[in-house]
């Protein structure tokens, strides 16, 4: 919120007197504000007490001092030396930590509710998924053909037959036929010249 939203908000409050204009309600708050700062400015830090500032229903303004000591530059990573300064702290009144908690509780419950509401969609999906997988494994069990009985030709996929390991030992290697070997004729170099000419018998 800027300055210029602050000034408009308290012109629109209805408590204020109807004479009082934004040039009025500025002027307030910059003699406020410039005397608070010079307050704080004009006072010293000492070990028994420190200069404050408290607002009913707002907060507290402290000032404190702080100490010199060894920081880190993020920028760089480098090691440096943050020198002792004066700053003013500021601390939530009770009542306006009070206010805060209680406006932003209604959103925690809604996203509880959210959350709630996304975990039992999501059991639901998750019971439905099982059991439709159920379902579907009960059918395929039922398709299946009983099991083959004793003496009959095991059915492989897709009908085929299967062969046993004794029927494959029975079987002769690749390249050997099972009529016995006929005598092979000894064919000369002449003979074959003959036969390649017409004149052999």
């Amino acid at each position: 919120m800027t300055k210029a939203e602050l000034i408009d908000r308290i012109a629109r409050n209805r408590d204020l007197p109807p004479d009082v204009t934004k040039k009025v309600i500025a002027k307030i708050l910059d003699l406020a504000f410039t005397e608070l700062a010079a307050y704080f400015v004009r006072s010293r830090v000492t070990r028994s007490s420190n200069p404050r500032f408290t607002y009913p229903k707002f907060g507290t303004f402290t000032k404190k001092k702080r100490s010199g000591r060894r920081g880190v530059n993020p920028r760089t990573l480098e090691p440096m030396d943050i020198e002792a300064c004066e700053t003013v702290d500021f601390k939530l009144s009770t009542d306006l930590k009070r206010q805060l908690n209680e406006v932003s509780a209604p959103s925690k419950t809604k996203a509880t509710r959210k959350k709630k509401k996304a975990a039992r969609t999501s059991g639901k999906t998750k019971r439905k998924t099982a059991s439709k997988t159920a379902s579907k494994t009960a059918a395929k069990q039922k398709k299946r053909k009983p099991a083959s009985k004793l003496g009959a030709p095991a059915a492989g996929p897709r009908g085929r037959k299967l062969v046993t390991r004794e029927e494959v030992e029975l079987e002769p290697p690749i390249g050997e036929s099972l009529l016995p070997d006929a005598p092979l004729r000894k064919v000369t170099r002449r003979r074959r010249n003959d036969d390649l000419d017409g004149t052999g018998s």
